[in-house]
């Protein structure tokens, strides 16, 4: 879930308390939304430089260890260890969710569970790890050594662009039990370019699992969430308005947004997993890698723990493979190549990957794209470059029949495609203007003459399905002509006793005819009806605009519209309600009222047997103790009492900066410090 996601869920009171954050306050006082900081490196690595130790902590192990999975307080304190006692791990949490770096969720039974955004994630791996990215020279690979593999089909946008049109084309009605005929299903199966293997790593839940493939589901999912779709009881039925704005977006945000779903979809659940999918989003496009690589620079930066030995590595190299880097592979992102025959490209050091196609949303510049033309053959073809705006070739998918998916697709205009193009509303002159208008070097004079003998004499002649009204007889339909509220709902008159009515005017005549004192029965549902009529939507301008002017077409969002899919979320975190109060420091101390004040301001020997209460009292808090041993004022973190030798002696941790996790506990006798106090984290440690 990220920062838009989380700012609409957020309540109003929260908000207000995040935003009388003093360490936002420069921004916002110049005018500055919260949304927008949030997205900004520079703002978020100011505030990381002031949080106090204990925040910083507590974050690196949220980013290092969880990630942006859903946690609670006992998977937090896990990740943090033996770095912090747990009562400065709950300081230091409070602080970072006062500053919205995590959101939390209340579970219907009243647990807390909490929220790293996932946007956020990129931005402080950036920020705590600015060298990770950073590959040395002897890592590039030479591009001539590699033989590719797999990928380097077409554009992954294309894919989901032609099973529109294939949907736009076909009856895609629903069966009793919800779901799409055997034969849609089978279409649309054949319709995706997408390898079944390459996603033998993929885990998706999904609905329908028995009736849909995994691939034909992740699509209709993506159309659904998209809202360039939407299923109700009768079928799947395209949205012209969201289709239009889509297809009018530049291709490189078409397939942003394409990437971004793929990501809510399938992100990993591992930390480690999770960072190196961002770091293979830093790899500039054509640059072959290994994913050997990705582990490497990872356990640098001990963002791949547990991977120390080989046999750790080679299984993780083996998850990062199967579950993200194949299925991109397949879904025409990435290309897979090797070295030599490298076991056919299926595994071991010899397999790499490079971004064929870079997911955008990886914080790259944008860039002006230019809008290229097909070609029109004297024969006929037409070759359509992949530069060619998807809402042109959305038409000529309608004046032509399929095309032939290369680098270079190829169509061609017949007698039965135009057919099909008048049928659905265009005329002649629609036709040819639009081929004229997007042809790179005009119409040849025989295709236009062709166009306009072929269209001539459509239209002379129409079938058309209309509803007809049966009167019982003669008398009854001319009396129908003297009741001047059913009057004008009838259309032409068929012999003596039928009319014509307008499939619109069906259930205002029933009701004008029931009020009469006539009990007209409504025609039976037709399971054909609209098979024959217009479904497949034009988005060139209308008849009334500049033709030389180019269509104003709507913004398509990137993140618009919260439409259910059929992949079911990998959480279910979005089902919570969003905590709107922030702890304050009293608040991590329910029995701080039992504390005597003394223990918490003076800073002294006490009596032995208040120097035992004490330690107790800290251990039962899981807080610290701060004593003067040897002259030096330290620290300590008290785990356990235990009586020994006609005394006593505490164990526990010694300095936060000398503790990790595998630090070895230190035991001191009773009489082994003088000077001692109580330390609250967030109540007392800071004086």
């Amino acid at each position: 879930m990220n920062y838009d996601r989380l700012l609409a869920l957020m309540p109003a009171e929260l908000r207000g308390r995040l935003e009388a954050e003093t360490v936002y306050a420069p921004w916002l006082r110049r005018g500055q939304a919260l949304e927008r900081l949030w997205q900004d490196d520079v703002v978020l690595e100011t505030v990381y430089n002031r949080l106090a130790p204990a925040e910083r902590t507590v974050l690196d192990a949220v980013v290092r260890r969880i990630g942006c999975e859903p946690f609670d307080d006992a998977r937090l304190e896990r990740s943090v260890g033996a770095a912090l006692s747990g009562a400065e791990v709950q300081a230091g949490f409070a602080g970072i969710r006062r500053k919205g770096l995590v959101f939390a969720f209340r579970k219907s039974w009243g647990e807390l569970v909490y929220l790293l955004p996932e946007d956020a994630l990129p931005r402080w791996q950036r920020i705590l790890y600015p060298l990770l990215g950073e590959r040395a020279a002897a890592e590039r690979l030479d591009p001539g050594s590699i033989e590719l593999q797999a990928g380097g089909g077409r554009e992954p946008v294309i894919a989901i662009f032609d099973i529109l049109t294939l949907i736009a084309k076909q009856d895609m009605k629903l069966t009793k039990n919800g779901t799409l005929p055997k034969k849609a299903v089978q279409r649309l199966n054949e319709g995706l370019p997408w390898q079944d293997e390459c996603f033998q790593g993929v885990s998706l839940k999904y609905a329908y699992a028995d009736v849909y493939p995994l691939k034909t589901a992740l699509v209709l999912d993506m159309l659904l969430k998209m809202g360039l779709l939407e299923m109700d009881d009768e079928g799947l039925r395209l949205q012209e308005e969201q289709l239009r704005a889509f297809l009018h977006a530049t291709r490189a945000r078409q397939n942003e947004r394409l990437y971004r779903l793929w990501k809510e979809l399938a992100f990993p659940a591992y930390a480690w997993q999770q960072h190196a999918v961002l770091l293979l989003e830093t790899i500039p496009e054509g640059e072959w890698f290994a994913p050997e690589m990705l582990l490497s620079s990872l356990r640098r930066y001990g963002l791949a723990e547990g991977a120390e030995n080989s046999d750790d590595a080679a299984e993780r190299v083996r998850l990062l493979r199967e579950q993200w880097l194949e299925p991109l592979t397949g879904l025409g992102w990435l290309e897979r190549g090797c070295i030599g025959l490298g076991r056919e490209g299926q595994g071991g050091a010899s397999t790499y990957y490079r971004w064929r196609w870079r997911a955008a949303g990886t914080e790259g510049e944008a860039v002006e794209e230019m809008p290229g033309a097909f070609l029109v053959q004297p024969d006929f073809e037409i070759l359509v470059p992949p530069d060619v705006p998807l809402w042109v070739q959305w038409e000529l998918i309608c004046l032509c029949d399929p095309p032939v998916r290369d680098v270079l697709s190829v169509t061609k205009l017949t007698k039965a495609s135009l057919k099909y193009a008048l049928e659905q509303g265009r005329t002649a002159d629609d036709v040819l203007y639009f081929l004229e208008e997007h042809a790179a070097y005009g119409l040849p004079d025989n295709v236009r003459l062709t166009v306009e003998q072929w269209a001539k004499p459509f239209g002379k002649t129409n079938l058309t399905r209309v509803v007809l009204l049966r009167c019982a007889d003669a008398d009854t339909a001319a009396a129908l002509t003297r009741l001047p509220p059913v009057s004008k709902l009838l259309g032409e008159r068929i012999g003596d006793m039928h009319y014509v009515i307008d499939e619109n005017d069906i259930k205002p005549l029933a009701a004008a005819l029931e009020k009469a004192g006539f009990m007209a029965g409504l025609p039976a549902a037709d399971p054909a009806a609209g098979s024959g009529g217009r479904r497949y939507p034009s988005l060139l301008r209308d008849s009334g605009q500049e033709r030389t002017q180019p269509p104003r077409e709507p913004e398509f969002e990137i993140d618009a519209g919260t439409a259910k899919g059929l992949v079911y979320s990998r959480h279910s975190i979005a089902y919570f309600q969003m905590e709107a109060r922030l702890p304050e420091p009293a608040d991590l101390y329910p029995d701080l009222r039992d504390i005597p004040a003394a223990w918490l301001r003076d800073y002294r020997n006490y009596h032995p047997s208040t120097r035992k209460d004490m330690v107790e009292k800290a251990i039962e808090m899981r807080t610290l103790l701060q004593i003067r041993k040897d002259g030096a004022d330290v620290r300590f973190a008290p785990r356990k009492v235990q009586e020994t030798r006609g005394t006593w002696c505490m164990t526990g941790l010694g300095p936060a900066e000398e503790r990790s996790g595998n630090a070895g506990e230190i035991r001191l006798l009773a009489d082994e410090w003088q000077e001692m106090k109580l330390i609250l984290p967030g109540i007392n440690d800071k004086y």
